[in-house]
């Protein structure tokens, strides 16, 4: 995902929001590509002394900075913009949709002229303001899977299956009737995926998985949930997986959305070879109902 900071001169507030925003990305592992700029901005002025000073005390080298004017080919280029107050986005807003623009609930005033005190407040309403921009950014958005999606699903297969399912295996789940497939996504790109196949009332889980640097963010859950809503409202009568028996983190997050153990296969997975715990929950339709419960 790209991400372009924007100021007026592009040498206080974006580079610092610049360096600080790729220092967060780094951290978590996020796939942010950031860059800066300014809508009226002298393009090869350094940063300000007293921005290059506070940074540093946070670990952010920003004395290679230089300015850069803001172009409409970045900002047709760029995923998402963080700017620093209403006017900025109303200047904006000529040219990109309003979706496209974070704007913090507090404007980030201009510090140029103060002293570093004033930078210090600057950079720590940034990093306040930046939390909840990644935040907003974090938010997933689940839609059934596309053609135009499946590179990506293939892609995911690759990275977390020793068993991976083609491009092609995909593709042809789109034109069976009885496949269900939903892809994740969040910070502009593919995060993972999930597939259902339901057949008369019995559903089947085919496969759920999430890119490593999304995990720990709660997207399995909600694939899952997605799976068993919709389950739900077909009124099928349970929806069933496997899982390696060595998978506790996958066990314990099934458990939690009351999946239960129903028997098991040996050897069913390979490279590693493993068993696998057959896991299902189960839904009352009785009188028109539709909440989950354990089969004793």
């Amino acid at each position: 995902m790209k991400i372009l900071c924007v100021c007026m001169g592009n040498t206080c507030r974006s580079p610092m929001a610049q360096a600080l925003l790729q220092q967060k990305a780094a951290a978590a592992n996020l796939p942010l590509t950031v860059s800066s700029a300014g809508l009226a901005a002298a393009p090869g002025d350094p940063a300000s002394a007293p921005a290059i000073r506070v940074a540093a005390l946070h670990g952010m080298d920003l004395s290679a900075h230089r300015s850069a004017a803001l172009t409409t080919d970045a900002l047709y280029d760029t995923d998402a913009v963080f700017c620093m107050n209403v006017q900025q986005k109303a200047m904006l807003l000529r040219y990109i949709p309003a979706e496209k623009i974070f704007v913090p609930d507090e404007a980030i005033p201009d510090p140029y002229g103060g002293d570093d005190a004033t930078y210090a407040q600057c950079f720590t309403a940034l990093d306040a303001a930046l939390e909840r921009f990644l935040s907003a950014l974090s938010v997933p958005m689940i839609t059934p899977m596309s053609a135009a999606d499946v590179p990506a699903v293939a892609a995911i297969e690759q990275q977390c299956f020793s068993a991976p399912w083609s491009a092609d295996a995909l593709s042809a789940e789109l034109n069976n009737d009885y496949a269900h497939f939903y892809v994740l996504r969040a910070f502009g790109e593919i995060a993972g995926y999930i597939g259902v196949h339901l057949i008369l009332d019995e559903g089947y889980i085919t496969n759920v998985a999430v890119l490593p640097w999304a995990r720990r963010r709660g997207y399995a859950r909600t694939l899952l949930q997605t799976a068993v809503d919709f389950c739900r409202r077909e009124r099928a009568a349970f929806l069933s997986l496997e899982v390696r028996k060595s998978n506790t983190a996958a066990l314990r997050l099934y458990a939690s959305l009351g999946f239960s153990e129903r028997g098991e296969r040996k050897n069913f997975y390979t490279d590693p070879a493993e068993d696998a715990w057959i896991l299902t929950l189960d839904f009352d339709t009785k009188e028109g109902e539709s909440h989950a419960c354990a089969r004793n």
